[in-house]
């Protein structure tokens, strides 16, 4: 009975661990922004910064970060919380939000919904906002002008007149391309189509490649 009894406890204590290291395991949707050339530790603590510099409360900040602000006060006080997952890449560091409303009663008993969908579009430009200082604190050429992470015609490699249609998120489609050890030509990334919020780009490789690069929102990865 008694090993019977420990067998139990054991087994609990097992899958308190597992579902602890479940809940810190990056979810598989939510808004979600490519902070290229980070390392995780740096992609976090820049995360970190600029919410508390926007007045967000620093809830946690180790692998996942939660930030917070009061929705409403009294009783039940209304909170939003939002959880930021860091997940490396080959071009970076990927960063992935979703959001809860919390009501906490007088007793402090917590109600949590999630609201990621109805904040999406809250959170995409918080991440667009945090991916652009992003790069305007970090280019790899110092002397690049700011307006490099917003046009991809300044700063690009080569020639700007013999470039194609150039997109609002031309920049982060070249920076993507590199990341897969593409060596820009001087066309840089030509506008193919676009629409309300998503852009595609062809990108031409010295080595002979050209890849079709997809972005939405300025989050850029690779299609077929």
């Amino acid at each position: 009975m008694r090993r019977g009894g420990a067998g139990r406890k054991l087994a609990t204590l097992v899958t308190g661990v597992f579902l602890v290291k479940l809940s810190l395991a990056a979810p598989i949707t939510g808004p979600s922004a490519l902070l290229f050339y980070a390392t995780v530790d740096e992609a976090r603590r820049f995360a970190v910064d600029s919410a508390s510099e926007r007045g967000w409360a620093v809830l946690a900040a180790a692998e996942v970060a939660e930030f917070e602000q009061v929705l409403e006060e009294g009783d039940p006080r209304r909170l939003i919380r939002v959880s930021a997952w860091f997940t490396e890449e080959p071009a970076g560091v990927r960063v992935l939000l979703r959001g809860r409303e919390v009501e906490v009663s007088a007793t402090g008993e917590e109600l949590s919904t999630d609201v990621t969908e109805r904040y999406r579009e809250n959170l995409t430009n918080a991440l667009a906002s945090l991916r652009s200082n992003w790069d305007r604190q970090h280019r790899r050429d110092p002397g690049e002008p700011e307006e490099a992470t917003l046009v991809g015609s300044v700063g690009s490699v080569g020639d700007p007149t013999q470039r194609g249609p150039i997109g609002v998120w031309a920049y982060y489609a070249e920076r993507y391309a590199e990341s897969r050890a593409c060596a820009l030509t001087p066309t840089g990334a030509v506008l193919e189509a676009s629409g309300a919020d998503w852009e595609r780009h062809r990108v031409d490789c010295l080595d002979g490649r050209s890849l079709r690069i997809h972005c939405h929102h300025g989050d850029c990865t690779a299609r077929r």
